[in-house]
């Protein structure tokens, strides 16, 4: 009988994938934002057309919270991180995205009602790493700064509109287990490739295309791994967690982007984004250890 990953071990790899999607960026580096993102979101969306019409068909999908759960969780969070990364660079753009762990643990654990104080040495440890890497991020001769800064906003209004995004659809998926995790990524990836429209039309106007071979396999990498494939990972794990313990998880996606970031460019990262990196992964380490005293979860 296969075995299916744990609920802990479903949101680790969730993360790995979402994670993904920062190194692939830099293999299209002169392509414009809204065409990267129009294109991993139209190819999405033709994947997920394909998946739903032999999993169930489209008519019992509540189409409204799709298309809310399409903007919040995966179009409007990337472009987000697209055009941040391309004002500011991986390293700022990475070091906010990664304060989502920490944002939807308090969050979450005051929706849930539960007590945060368990994973308060965890999400110290997150808020560490951050302090040591951006120590690193920010521009030290002065220049640049105000791209930076710039940057910095717009990937906090792709944070806060994953937060959302993540309370409103562990309500979702808790009301509607008849929907299952693979029928509602794929919904949601349908929902994603109407936003992909407009986004092409615009993208088009401005900036350049780029080698399009390179970004049509980019597009199609960026439409299974860290679309489809993490919010099906998302989606059968959080039913099942506390979302505090969920939050604190998705620590692996800023993890596991400085990976593959620094092999995708061929790079040593500096002793502060290691001590960063390793901050992290203790902090989530010891957020699943303290949890698991208080709460029955299956771990793997």
């Amino acid at each position: 009988m296969r075995r299916t990953p744990s609920p802990v071990s479903s949101l680790a790899l969730a993360g790995i994938c979402w994670g993904s999607s920062y190194a692939v960026v830099g293999l299209v580096p002169t392509t414009n934002p809204m065409l990267i993102t129009g294109s991993r979101f139209a190819v999405f969306g033709v994947v997920a057309c394909v998946l739903l019409s032999v999993s169930g068909g489209f008519a019992d999908i509540p189409w409204r919270t799709a298309m809310g759960h399409a903007l919040g969780g995966s179009v409007g969070l990337y472009l987000s991180e697209v055009t941040a990364i391309s004002l500011a660079g991986a390293g700022p753009t990475i070091a906010v995205v990664g304060s989502i762990p920490v944002v939807y643990a308090v969050v979450g654990a005051w929706r849930d009602r539960s007590d945060l104080r368990p994973l308060v040495p965890s999400i110290t440890l997150t808020l560490a790493s951050h302090v040591v890497i951006h120590r690193d991020s920010w521009p030290s001769d002065g220049q640049g700064i105000g791209n930076t800064l710039l940057g910095i906003g717009v990937a906090s209004l792709g944070v806060a509109g994953f937060c959302l995004y993540a309370l409103h659809s562990t309500d979702h998926l808790r009301r509607r287990p008849d929907l299952g995790p693979q029928r509602w990524s794929s919904a949601v990836g349908v929902a994603s490739g109407v936003y992909a429209v407009p986004l092409l039309i615009a993208g088009s106007f401005g900036g350049s295309l780029g080698d399009p071979s390179r970004l049509l396999a980019v597009a199609l990498f960026l439409a299974i791994v860290p679309s489809w494939m993490a919010t099906t990972l998302w989606n059968r794990a959080v039913v099942d967690v506390p979302r505090a313990l969920a939050g604190q998880l998705l620590v692996f996606e800023p993890l596991s982007a400085f990976v593959f970031v620094h092999l995708v460019s061929a790079t040593i990262p500096g002793p502060s984004m290691v001590i960063g990196e390793l901050l992290l992964l203790a902090g989530a380490l010891l957020a699943v250890r303290n949890v698991r005293q208080d709460v029955a979860v299956q771990v793997s």
